[in-house]
């Protein structure tokens, strides 16, 4: 069932008296996410297994695959515990039509930071926006390289947080964060691209967005 996401990670652990290392339900769901943040900034989560996929296209390794059944993982607690931050992931990007749109509403105008939950099964990876582009409100982001470590499977995962944009403008109403697969040689001899767990916004704003949580349960619908 889909529903909108009011309040965010941090928000609500504060409500419970936890501690704020992470937004995850783990200890090991922990980097540059969650480092102390500017007083009234706060982070807000968003699933790539919960975002829109109905269009969204890609392939894999030795297969194509497409919408919801880019979702890997089965939401158990010990992929929880490797740092699937629900316990799915997103993968199957190794296509220059994988597009994937993390579209919130900003209460106000406010600066905002963006952290990637990477992770990488081709190998050691130097991520360029020349490979892959993430922009905001269809403005590319100027984000240098990313370097995300080889995992020895998919079902071996590893994500790592990477901070891909700073001081970025957000604009009061809706906003999307993009990110788009290019032709590029991260495959060795195809174009290739990272596994997608989800990506956290920081920011002073306060945030709002649809999660289709009922997305992994519609795998293998025709």
């Amino acid at each position: 069932m889909n529903k909108v996401k009011k309040i965010s990670c941090a928000a609500l652990m504060m409500l419970a008296g936890l501690s704020m290392a992470s937004c995850s339900e783990t200890s090991s769901f922990t980097s540059d996410s969650s480092a102390p943040l500017p007083a009234g900034v706060e982070n807000y989560v968003m699933e790539a297994e919960y975002i829109d996929l109905t269009d969204v296209k890609g392939a894999g390794l030795s297969s194509e695959q497409s919408g919801v059944d880019m979702i890997y993982g089965d939401g158990t607690d010990a992929q929880k515990e490797l740092g699937w931050s629900s316990g799915y992931y997103v993968g199957y990007t190794y296509s220059i039509q994988t597009k994937l749109d993390f579209v919130f509403t900003a209460e106000t105008a406010e600066t905002a930071s963006f952290v990637l939950r990477l992770g990488s099964e081709l190998g050691d990876l130097n991520i360029t926006p020349d490979d892959m582009e993430v922009a905001l409100n269809g403005e590319a982001i100027s984000y240098g390289s990313i370097y995300v470590a080889n995992s020895e499977s998919m079902a071996q995962m590893k994500f790592y947080d990477k901070t891909c944009g700073t001081n970025l403008n957000l604009k009061q109403g809706e906003n999307t964060l993009s990110i788009s697969i290019k032709e590029n040689t991260l495959r060795g001899n195809g174009t290739g691209g990272p596994c997608i767990d989800c990506i956290t916004v920081q920011t002073k704003s306060k945030l709002t967005y649809e999660e289709h949580t009922d997305n992994p349960s519609k795998r293998g619908q025709i």
